[in-house]
């Protein structure tokens, strides 16, 4: 008997390592196409539940990606990936309360949680709440400098909501 076992193309296992490849690759026909494949074969996946809500996400099918997103969320409810995702799939719907209970909770669980205070500081600047806003922008470029939004955004904030000496 050979001792190694023949691939399975069609196996969970397989679809999934192909959706999550083109996902990457943002092939998110592909990804949408075997990820389905394997939450349909295992509900229970929230991995795969997750990956889906994503490409979902990355295609403006935000209704779809928070179905999926939260159904993530049921098996793994700790997971700071899919709270974050599930955060910008409502920011997207202008949840916005949603997406900041969901982006504190994030950072209960992980408080440098990279893009976390970054979208925390967007919800912000949506709800008119520039100073809270600026203050998780100066929290994501203190535990990522490198983060180049966080960096525009924070420039923009200045400039737009800049106060003269008189005020």
């Amino acid at each position: 008997m050979w001792p190694f076992r023949r691939r399975q193309p069609d196996s969970p296992k397989h679809k999934f390592k192909a959706g999550t490849k083109a996902l990457r690759k943002q092939d998110f026909a592909q990804a949408i196409e075997s990820l389905s494949a394997v939450c349909e074969a295992e509900p229970d996946n929230a991995a795969a539940a997750a990956n889906l809500g994503m490409a979902y996400f990355r295609v403006g099918q935000y209704e779809a990606a928070l179905q999926h997103l939260e159904r993530a969320r049921e098996h793994d409810s700790r997971n700071p990936k899919i709270l974050l995702n599930l955060a910008a799939a409502n920011n997207a719907l202008d949840r916005v309360d949603e997406a900041t209970d969901l982006l504190l909770r994030t950072l209960e669980i992980d408080p440098q949680h990279r893009d976390c205070h970054y979208n925390l500081a967007i919800a912000y600047w949506k709800k008119g709440r520039v100073p809270e806003a600026m203050a998780e922008l100066e929290l994501e470029l203190a535990l990522h400098p490198d983060h180049a939004l966080a960096k525009q955004v924070a420039d923009r904030l200045r400039q737009e909501y800049q106060t003269s000496p008189d005020e």
